[in-house]
């Protein structure tokens, strides 16, 4: 049951256990530590809530498809899935492999502690060698001066880019496509 119940959460970002609480799927965005000049991935982490369990129809259904059992049998089955889990956090804790650990207590709080997992495929990445670490900006933060940099903030003079206005000739290509496909037209009617 487990493994129908660790599926749904992946699949669906959110599942709950009656009398437990509720799972989410937060997603925390990647990060530029300029500190330590790292560039960390996304990362996934199981966050759980105390409230009231939500499971939809879709859920029920789920589980009796993949188990093979009618809708009344599945939601049986799920509620003595989750009258375990309850029971195993109030007396001694249960690990939920890849989610976390929940502990529990007598008047019903629960503790959860996410399994906090670091992606192999997508490692922090070292800005010491790469092209943005020798950039201006990263250079601002190691001058050891407080700056702060704004959208209105004016750059030095030598920095600046001017943008010339230099002359187009896009109508000399048209002309040069026109022309062309003129020449097509002709070539196959004549």
């Amino acid at each position: 049951m487990y493994e129908l119940f660790y599926k749904y959460l992946i699949v669906n970002q959110r599942i709950g256990l009656p009398g437990v609480g509720n799972f989410h799927i937060q997603t925390v965005p990647s990060k530029i530590d300029i500190v330590h000049r790292t560039l960390s991935a996304p990362a996934q982490w199981v966050d759980f809530t105390p409230d009231a369990a939500f499971n939809d129809r879709p859920f029920f259904d789920y589980l009796s498809r993949e188990m093979n059992l009618n809708g009344i049998e599945a939601v049986t089955r799920f509620s003595e899935f989750s009258q375990e889990i309850l029971e195993n956090a109030i007396r001694t804790g249960v690990e939920l492999p890849g989610i976390g650990t929940l502990r529990g207590n007598e008047e019903g709080v629960f503790s959860f502690y996410p399994e906090i997992k670091n992606n192999p495929l997508l490692p922090n990445i070292q800005l010491d060698h790469s092209v943005a670490a020798n950039s201006n900006i990263v250079s601002v933060y190691d001058s050891g001066e407080t700056k702060i940099i704004t959208q209105e903030a004016i750059a030095p003079e030598e920095i600046k880019i001017i943008m010339q206005e230099s002359d187009d000739y896009w109508w000399v290509y048209a002309i040069i496509l026109a022309v062309m496909g003129l020449g097509a037209l002709l070539y196959y009617y004549i």
